[in-house]
């Protein structure tokens, strides 16, 4: 009976999603050997070395799937809210724990370490696929406030730890409210406060002073009067060519607008010098462009962005990379967060090509489920799981080549990481077993 379930959740899983997994998971621990690889340490499976640990993970994760897909897939609905409380209670309890490198968010497990932060992006995601799907509408004000909550709760306590780069992940959840019914012009005032908040930082660290009628202004007063002609032509716009029946409304909105991204403004520039810690303004000040530090905290980058140019168009070859690997570590974290460099070093431009092409797939397979859904749960959870690996994929390589701040967020399956293997690893199959069950959902 049992084989015969087992054969019968097999028929039934997505093949290319699966199979796709597989080759993201086997890449990504060969990266990891090539780039952690020592002679006096040869064997794949010596937990001395990184890569030894983490094909432990991986045969732990690929159990915890098999276990995962003999499971009754509402198991994940019923527990959603349970789950998601257990996680908020080991969030609270790694507080508590010793600082590593600054922050406090690992459990110390013998040789081992536990991220709590890697797992509360599956049980958010699970609790919000939960209450959307329990019938409310996004329409209403009460359903986008309790969604925001359910989001902001593990972000805050996040925060206390700091984990600046799983907090920014947790911003992909809007790409999944708006597939839910939410407004397009959130994703516009997002958009708008992201270019005001560059421009903020970018004229407010400016080292020149810029003239106006006379008077020399700092670059964050300079973009507050910008912004108020702005508001001052919309005014004349509406004044003269708005119907009068309109204009109440119309001017009670620009007021609130021009308000708004005054306080954005100099919201900004007083959580940049004073929230941010100097090391994370440094990162975004390199980013801008506004100052170069190759031996600081630009340091990083700069070893990044040459080691990837090493690789050339067609790269050096397997276990030939000189830049990016334990011998050499002219890439400091080259088996977690700048693992991207070791394999563009070794496979060169058409490596990163081919990588970019088995995302991309991995990607629209998550979204191709999720559209064929009967299940509202199974359809949210899913494009849950395409947007956090969408924000970690393209974070991750843009800061490793110089187009994001360094804030440190790992390349799914590839960056060195027993929390995180996991917790991705469980995405995939939980999708794997929810989609599984489609044909059993009455319409």
């Amino acid at each position: 009976m049992q084989n015969s379930r087992q054969l019968s959740v097999w028929a039934k899983i997505d093949k290319p999603l699966f199979i796709s997994y597989l080759i993201l998971v086997f890449w990504g621990y060969l990266t990891i050997y090539s780039s952690s690889y020592q002679e006096e340490f040869p064997d794949f499976y010596d937990l001395n070395k990184e890569y030894g640990k983490q094909l432990l993970w991986i045969g732990f994760s690929l159990v915890l799937g098999a276990i995962i897909l003999l499971m009754e897939g509402g198991f994940f609905s019923f527990s959603a809210y349970i789950i998601y409380g257990i996680v908020l209670f080991l969030l609270i309890g790694v507080l508590f724990t010793k600082p590593i490198n600054g922050a406090r968010s690992w459990f110390q497990l013998g040789g081992f370490s536990l991220q709590p932060s890697e797992f509360a992006k599956l049980t958010t995601s699970l609790v919000l696929a939960k209450y959307l799907s329990s019938g409310v509408k996004m329409e209403d004000f009460k359903t986008r406030l309790i969604a925001t909550i359910l989001m902001v709760v593990p972000v805050g306590v996040i925060m206390l730890q700091p984990d600046v780069g799983t907090v920014l992940v947790f911003f992909s959840f809007i790409l999944v409210l708006y597939r839910e019914g939410l407004s397009g012009n959130f994703l516009l005032f997002i958009l708008f406060a992201g270019i005001l908040g560059v421009l903020t930082i970018f004229l407010g660290e400016s080292a020149s002073k810029f003239m106006f009628l006379g008077f020399g202004l700092d670059g964050e007063t300079m973009l507050a009067v910008i912004v108020s002609f702005i508001g001052l032509l919309v005014w004349l716009i509406i004044k003269y060519v708005i119907l009068p029946r309109f204009r109440k409304r119309a001017y009670i909105l620009l007021a609130l607008a021009w308000g708004g991204s005054l306080g954005f403004i100099y919201g900004t520039n007083w959580a940049f010098n004073h929230v941010l810690k100097e090391h994370h303004r440094s990162r975004i000040k390199i980013n801008l462009g506004l100052i170069e530090d190759r031996r600081g905290d630009g340091y990083n980058v700069f070893q990044s962005m040459s080691a990837v140019g090493s690789g050339g168009f067609a790269g050096k070859g397997y276990m030939e990379g000189t830049l990016s690997n334990e011998r050499y570590r002219h890439v400091p974290e080259q088996s977690t967060d700048f693992i991207f460099c070791s394999l563009s070093e070794e496979w060169g431009f058409l490596g990163s090509i081919v990588l970019f092409g088995v995302y991309l797939f991995f990607l629209i397979r998550f979204i191709l489920i999720a559209e064929r859904q009967r299940s509202d749960f199974t359809r949210i959870f899913a494009y849950c799981c395409a947007a956090i690996f969408f924000m970690h994929f393209l974070v991750n390589v843009g800061m490793v080549i110089g187009l994001a701040p360094v804030i440190g967020i790992p390349l799914p399956f590839f960056s060195y990481g027993g929390s995180s293997i996991i917790a991705f690893s469980m995405f995939v199959f939980i999708v794997l077993r929810l989609d599984a069950e489609r044909k059993d959902v009455l319409r």
